[in-house]
């Protein structure tokens, strides 16, 4: 067996070399998930022994993490305000981004008793099963095509919020049957097709169907709005997260179909995150 201490930096200096700048926060993450050692108890006893099956397990990570397979894809779950969500192939990963939309979300539910609520391409289910856990009274569809993702938002509604409801649908060809809803949110496939290629290489391991958003990056936007404003009560609300540089078309399109009271929410780093818009009563 091999003490831990003598293991840290040369796995250290694999995770440097293949160019990852976090290298020291995903290896601690990485030996506190594995092997249930914190950086503390590193730093305490770097004579704490690693078994054979242990190191093997170590190797197997890092030869994935330096192909560019994402860590949260390792971790098997990543944290998303404040929770764990179950996350691996096939399931766009949660973004600290996101927890804009959810803040905005909460904020537009205040005074609204047992609000219905739709998560459109739900992935994960971070967005809607949040919205259920800060509003126990809330009634929560999340709606999601692709089935890879289906079975990790079905596992995280199971063990966060299980009156929650899952349903396999295309958010781009029906309502899923939902109606009479008070709001409607969303973290659509938003890059330009153009565009997928040149993003980061642990992003391209990421399901392009959570990513594409069509040539202009807007279809989601374009088609969502129309389709699903029949499902929301008059004076409803949808709200979308958004590309840094898509508010102002994404509030264009949402007020051609039929929405007023329009606005854009920045994120924490200063850019356009989140447009929110309610249905006009006519």
């Amino acid at each position: 067996m091999i003490a831990v201490g003598a293991c840290y930096p040369v796995w250290l200096r694999r995770l440097q070399q293949a160019g990852i700048v976090s290298a020291g926060f995903e290896l601690d993450l990485m030996l506190e998930e594995g092997f249930a050692i914190s950086k503390a108890q590193r730093l305490a006893h770097p004579e704490r022994e690693l078994t054979p099956e242990e190191v093997a397990r170590m190797q197997g990570w890092l030869v994935r993490r330096e192909a560019g397979e994402p860590l949260q894809y390792l971790l098997g779950w990543w944290e998303f305000y404040g929770r764990r969500f179950a996350v691996g192939p096939g399931v766009l990963i949660p973004r600290a981004d996101t927890e804009t939309l959810v803040e905005q979300v909460l904020k537009q539910l205040e005074g609204v008793p047992s609000p219905q609520v739709a998560d459109l391409c739900a992935g994960s289910g971070c967005v809607g099963l949040t919205i259920a856990c800060e509003r126990p009274d809330a009634e929560v569809a999340l709606v999601e095509l692709s089935p890879e993702a289906g079975e990790y938002c079905a596992s995280n509604i199971r063990a966060l919020a299980p009156r929650c409801r899952l349903i396999q649908a295309d958010v781009l060809k029906s309502t899923a049957g939902l109606a009479n809803l008070d709001a409607v949110l969303s973290n659509p496939p938003y890059i330009p097709s153009g565009d997928l290629s040149g993003l980061q290489r642990e992003v391209q391991w990421e399901p392009a169907m959570a990513l594409d958003g069509s040539d202009d990056g807007l279809r989601f936007y374009r088609e969502i709005p129309l389709r699903w404003r029949r499902a929301l009560k008059p004076g409803g609300l949808l709200a979308f997260e958004v590309g840094f540089d898509q508010a102002r078309s994404v509030s264009a399109l949402m007020w051609d179909s039929g929405f007023d009271c329009i606005r854009t929410v920045q994120d924490y780093g200063g850019n356009d995150r989140v447009v929110l818009g309610r249905k006009t009563a006519k």
